[in-house]
């Protein structure tokens, strides 16, 4: 599938979106550990300073491109990665050879823990980039060891899991009862509160294919929320304009799995 598409869009990338209040407060209440090699990933950043320490050396920080897979369906799972500013989105291959996102990763969380609290080590389903950015990325094998000796860790790991499992739970309602504006709006809600951009770099192709609707129905939503100035899009991407009429418009999803993923702070 070609995935190149005319972007949709607005303002520098170089903005940043501070996120609000309630994002904030769950950042504070993690209370990371502060150290000279702390990740800006909230898992790695809570943990104490001597599991970050053991940790850093087996970490190699990576640079995520958009679009980029970092596993297809079957494929076998040989990393765990820790986004800092990359969005990972997770997709189901439907019968009819659609795809739609059942899960959406940012720096509160982990990509391919499955390949350890399991014994499979395959993939599910297709992990894709949404927005590239920075990751951590440590192979499964060297994890699992660190994960049989490490209570903290594991502890840590499995906070973050419980919050994997309610968002995939979640997102099967959304995708079955609300509809395509309410999720658009709620999906790019979450995105930005993970990536911290003001600036979401999307195309048309890109949004109908995360939220498996053909592209005319985006077209026409997008087309809908910029004449009532909710976003601004051209070449380049698409910003949120006004974030508390995008929060009305969402559906009561982003509510119960957007705060899950606090904003990047300046």
């Amino acid at each position: 599938m070609d995935f190149r598409e005319t972007t949709l869009q607005g303002y520098s990338d170089d903005h940043v979106y501070h996120g609000t209040q309630s994002f904030h407060n769950i950042l504070n209440a993690r209370q990371p550990a502060k150290s000279s090699t702390a990740s800006s990933n909230l898992i790695l950043s809570a943990l104490p300073r001597d599991v970050q320490a053991r940790l850093e050396p087996a970490l190699r920080p990576v640079t995520l491109t958009k679009e980029q897979f970092l596993y297809q369906e079957d494929d076998i799972l040989e990393f765990v990665y820790f986004p800092e500013t990359a969005v990972v989105s997770e997709f189901k291959i439907l019968e009819d050879g659609r795809m739609v996102e059942i899960a959406v990763t940012g720096r509160e969380g982990a990509v391919g823990l499955s390949s350890v609290f399991s014994d499979s080590h395959v993939a599910p389903n297709c992990t894709q980039v949404s927005q590239a950015g920075t990751a951590k990325r440590i192979d499964t094998e060297t994890f699992q060891k660190f994960l049989r000796t490490d209570d903290k860790l594991r502890a840590e790991l499995s906070h973050s899991v419980d919050l994997y499992i309610r968002q995939i739970s979640q997102k099967a309602i959304c995708n079955m009862y609300h509809s395509v504006k309410e999720r658009l709006c709620t999906w790019l809600l979450m995105v930005q509160d993970r990536c911290g951009k003001s600036t979401l770099n999307l195309t048309h192709e890109q949004i109908a294919r995360t939220l498996g609707v053909y592209r005319p129905s985006i077209t026409c939503i997008a087309q809908e929320l910029r004449r009532s100035r909710l976003i601004n899009y051209s070449r380049g991407g698409i910003s949120i304009c006004d974030r508390k009429r995008i929060e009305q418009s969402a559906c009561t999803c982003y509510f119960e799995l957007g705060c899950s993923a606090p904003a990047l702070q300046a």
